[in-house]
């Protein structure tokens, strides 16, 4: 079952990339997605908790996002998407990305993964979505992989990926 599963998933991906998705996606799948959003939240929120706060200003040069700022976007970004998908898109404006302290960034997350999983449980199945999830998926992925370079340059052993 998880084996095909995975087959459409990575169908949806490969078709999506083409811009001709026609697959028929089930709730059943989504049942997987939530689950990867879950494990990926988990995952997202340990790499914010790893970098010491008084930390959270550092960038390795200056034309590149500090620590703050690459977590605040992978988050504003996820509330920005949620209301895209609902059809009422909002501007992008994530205000100043280093404003936020340790504490207010992990609630954020937890916010936003927790408003995302709820939305995709409620939403109306479609291959639009699901490709709109896998976007979110490696959005976040890429971005986490940069602050996990940024605790590796700091010395800081970063979480185990899971």
């Amino acid at each position: 079952m998880k084996t095909k599963l995975l087959y459409t998933v990575l169908l949806c991906v490969c078709v999506s990339g083409f811009g001709q998705t026609n697959l028929k996606v089930t709730k059943e799948d989504y049942g997987y997605l939530k689950l990867r959003l879950e494990n990926t939240k988990a995952f997202t929120i340990e790499v914010i908790k790893a970098m010491p706060e008084n930390d959270y200003l550092y960038q390795p040069t200056e034309s590149v996002r500090t620590y703050t700022a690459l977590a605040s976007h992978i988050v504003y970004s996820i509330e920005w998407n949620i209301e895209l998908m609902k059809g009422a898109p909002i501007k992008w404006a994530p205000g100043d990305e280093n404003r936020f302290t340790k504490q207010e960034l992990i609630s954020y997350a937890n916010d936003q993964f927790d408003s995302l999983i709820e939305f995709i449980k409620e939403a109306e199945v479609s291959p639009k979505l699901t490709d709109k999830i896998i976007d979110i998926l490696n959005h976040n992925a890429h971005h986490r992989g940069q602050m996990i370079t940024y605790l590796r340059l700091k010395g800081i052993t970063p979480p185990k990926y899971r």
